[in-house]
């Protein structure tokens, strides 16, 4: 198991107790899915969360504390720093257009935006993260 890999729990090892110093609203239980935040000499870091995605609950692990099935474990992908700073910037710009709806529901402004974030958005989806796509999920798309 690693930093980012999604897992369910199959089996509690020992009881976890929820208190107000908990982050969350309860415990881990058995069938839960999480994601490791955080890998430690033999422990892991594991957030729970709501399909809104607000914590349910965040719980430090020792690798006796459960038994887990891993449900999602995707390599890492590498950007450049280079690619990393355009692709932040483009949804900063994004995010300052689509967060507030008096922004998005202007035709003017959205025109706007795609008119100057186009070229960037094709050069990413086209080029940086296709080619970055592992071969089963290409071919899988490519199929659809």
């Amino acid at each position: 198991m690693k930093q980012y890999s999604v897992v369910r729990i199959k089996k509690l090892n020992r009881e976890f107790t929820f208190d107000e110093n908990h982050m969350g609203t309860r415990s881990p239980i058995v069938g839960d899915v999480a994601t490791i935040v955080d890998v430690y000499d033999g422990a892991y870091d594991l957030e729970c969360c709501d399909k809104d995605g607000c914590t349910i609950w965040l719980e430090i692990f020792d690798s006796k504390d459960a038994e887990f099935e891993i449900v999602d474990d995707l390599p890492s992908i590498k950007l450049s720093q280079s690619e990393f700073i355009e692709l932040f910037e483009f949804m900063e710009k994004a995010n300052e257009l689509f967060h507030q709806p008096m922004k998005y529901s202007d035709p003017n402004k959205v025109k706007e935006f795609a008119q100057a974030n186009y070229p960037l958005i094709k050069k990413f989806y086209y080029e940086t993260l296709w080619d970055k796509l592992p071969e089963a999920e290409k071919e899988r798309r490519l199929d659809e």
